[in-house]
């Protein structure tokens, strides 16, 4: 079902994009570009940057969650949270349509919404453990994976995947 409505996000939004100066580009990149200078959206509060956005998901959780996730290993609990706690900054957060958050994620490197809720998550767990956070790798490991599954999904080969 996520991949029917990945797949279906990707192919709308590539034939949207496709023409640039078509009514529905021109609507969602003035709708993007109100969005990101904006604190709050659908009256939920939007964090500025990833310190932020980190310091309230700390604030936001239980401190038991916080150390549970905290314990566990990095990938594994941010992929078993993406059905949680990822589709929550996905919708909360504006992810899709952006925001502040979004916009400051997508300099990093990080493009889609799915990835950015996991960046966050890792760099989250990464502080949480004092580790460095290396945001450009984890960043490029991101775009790597992405790249590959949805090669995979769709039936391309790569030298890459291959």
């Amino acid at each position: 079902m996520l991949v029917l409505f990945t797949l279906s996000y990707l192919n709308a939004h590539t034939q949207v994009m496709a023409k640039e100066n078509s009514p529905e580009a021109v609507a969602f990149e003035k709708e993007y570009q109100k969005n990101i200078k904006l604190s709050k959206i659908n009256d939920v509060y939007i964090p500025k940057d990833i310190d932020e956005a980190l310091s309230r998901l700390v604030k936001l959780s239980p401190p038991a969650s916080m150390e549970k996730f905290r314990l566990g290993e990095e990938k594994l609990v941010s992929e078993k949270l993406q059905y949680k706690l990822g589709k929550w900054m996905i919708a909360n957060w504006n992810f899709y349509g952006g925001s502040r958050l979004s916009h400051t994620i997508k300099a990093d490197g990080v493009m889609h919404p799915e990835d950015m809720s996991q960046y966050l998550m890792r760099l989250l767990h990464r502080q949480l453990n004092n580790k460095p956070l290396d945001k450009e790798n984890l960043a490029q490991e991101l775009a790597m994976t992405r790249k590959k599954t949805t090669s995979e999904t769709l039936g391309f080969q790569t030298k890459a995947n291959h």
